[in-house]
């Protein structure tokens, strides 16, 4: 299952047209509410650790999607070698998404 929310989440931050944070986590917002609207109404109702388990899935799916995205700019900014090193707002945002994904898999 997490390998179709990593396609399909993949797939709609691809297709953004401004490929700003503001704009992936609209997605990832609007990815989370309609899993939540769709597994609670499910019939019969199903239980908390199974909502939990399919969420999890769904963030872990985004945390991958967030990892390939800065992959494919760190090579993007790496093959137009520019001079200049990377920024340190960018470096921070890396370490605290890296942070983010070990705090969740704990």
């Amino acid at each position: 299952m997490n390998d179709d929310y990593h396609s399909i989440i993949a797939r709609a931050v691809s297709r953004l047209p401004n490929k700003t944070d503001e704009a992936g986590t609209a997605i990832y917002e609007r990815a989370r509410a309609a899993l939540r609207e769709t597994l609670h109404n499910y019939d019969p109702p199903l239980s908390e650790s199974e909502i939990a388990n399919v969420q999890s899935a769904l963030d872990t799916a985004i945390g991958a999607a967030e990892v390939d995205y800065l992959v494919r700019v760190m090579r993007h900014a790496r093959e137009e070698a520019s001079p200049l090193p990377p920024s340190s707002s960018f470096i921070s945002r890396i370490k605290e998404f890296v942070r983010s994904i070990v705090d969740k898999s704990k």
